[in-house]
């Protein structure tokens, strides 16, 4: 073996081992967080080509949105490709990265943040880390960050390389960070069980008034739809329950229900919206049985489901869905060894609820 043979096979060795232990620091000093950056980490767990439903949209579907009864009550695999706030451009670049290892039939689209938060919210960037720090890095993680940096250098700063923005954890690291380094993250689907409750008005809409959302959430609605025509997959457009118009910034008037009326007329207009299906829930909200004034079924202020509101959604949802799209879209996969880790997901959401004291349902 030649000198320059050994010279290259030494800078080759030196490079590997450089990314490998960069590699290694980045999974251990990654933030963890069950808002989005785990939902996004372990999508790149799940089975290969098992995902028939994937769920989009903020933290109103991964608290909202039970997998384990859908899986338990109907057979559905689902999963919850969720972050907080997720605006709708993170949105498309999800589902794009999402269909690189899944070929879901079914995507759901929940519809909160464009209806709530338009492009002078103050707080737009708060949870920026959330939406993309379990993102592999790839081409299409660079387009994501460009859409949602908006031209701001500052913010390519902070979060490009996404280990730059987070290097700094050396003294906050627990032993979880270690112990989460090469876990199998394929039983969790990417729902998250509240288990507190709080009394809020319920929803109720009160205007025709329609208010299209900000412009750039129309345009990558626009690109939703056409990726999902163009991939012949059905997009399910849906409202978690939630008590509408909460205030997200001191003097800024809320009208998400003007907005969630503007979107109606809007699927109406389109020539191809063959593919769509719009379920306005906040106005037929009282078919969930969700008891919104009393508590039982809301976590928070922001009125997030609990686990009970979760699963009373849920049983809606897969019920409709199956209803939609029947069962050659939506099979049945329960007994199928190639879905355990749904059944281990059931089982994992049933020792949580049992561990704070609540009841399985």
């Amino acid at each position: 073996m030649s000198k320059r043979t050994k010279e290259i096979i030494a800078v080759v060795l030196s490079v590997a081992i450089i990314l490998g232990t960069l590699s290694v620091a980045d999974r251990i000093l990654r933030e963890k967080s069950e808002d989005g950056i785990t939902q996004c980490a372990a999508m790149y767990d799940q089975p290969r080509d098992t995902v028939d439903v994937v769920m989009l949209g903020s933290s109103h579907v991964h608290y909202g949105i039970n997998t384990a009864t859908l899986w338990k009550n109907y057979g559905i695999a689902a999963y919850d490709y969720s972050s907080a706030e997720q605006p709708l451009w993170i949105s498309y670049y999800y589902l794009k990265e999402f269909c690189k290892y899944q070929k879901p039939n079914v995507v759901v689209l929940d519809f909160f943040s464009p209806a709530a938060f338009l492009d002078n919210y103050k707080s737009k960037y708060y949870f920026t880390d959330d939406q993309i720090y379990g993102f592999k890095f790839s081409m299409n993680k660079l387009f994501m960050m460009n859409a949602a940096f908006d031209g701001k250098i500052e913010n390519w700063d902070k979060y490009f390389p996404s280990f730059f923005g987070y290097h700094d954890r050396y003294d906050k690291l627990e032993a979880e960070d270690f112990s989460s380094f090469g876990k199998d993250n394929s039983s969790f689907k990417g729902y998250v069980p509240l288990f507190h409750n709080a009394k809020v008005s319920a929803p109720v809409i009160e205007t025709d008034e329609k208010l299209a959302p900000s412009d750039k959430s129309v345009k990558y609605l626009k690109k939703i739809i056409d990726y999902t025509n163009d991939h012949d997959i059905e997009l399910y457009i849906t409202i978690v329950p939630y008590s509408v118009n909460i205030p997200q910034q001191e003097g800024l008037v809320q009208q998400e229900e003007a907005r969630f009326n503007w979107l109606e007329d809007y699927i109406e207009s389109l020539d191809d919206n063959e593919n769509i299906h719009f379920d306005y829930t906040i106005k037929h909200v009282h078919d969930f049985g969700i008891d919104f004034e009393n508590g039982t079924d809301i976590a928070d202020g922001n009125s997030h489901l609990n686990y009970y509101g979760s699963i009373k959604f849920s049983e809606y949802l897969g019920e409709d869905l199956r209803n939609a799209y029947g069962i050659s879209l939506l099979p049945d996969h329960r007994g199928e060894e190639a879905y355990s880790s749904w059944d281990e997901h059931v089982k994992i959401v049933e020792n949580k609820v049992l561990d704070a004291d609540w009841e399985v349902r």
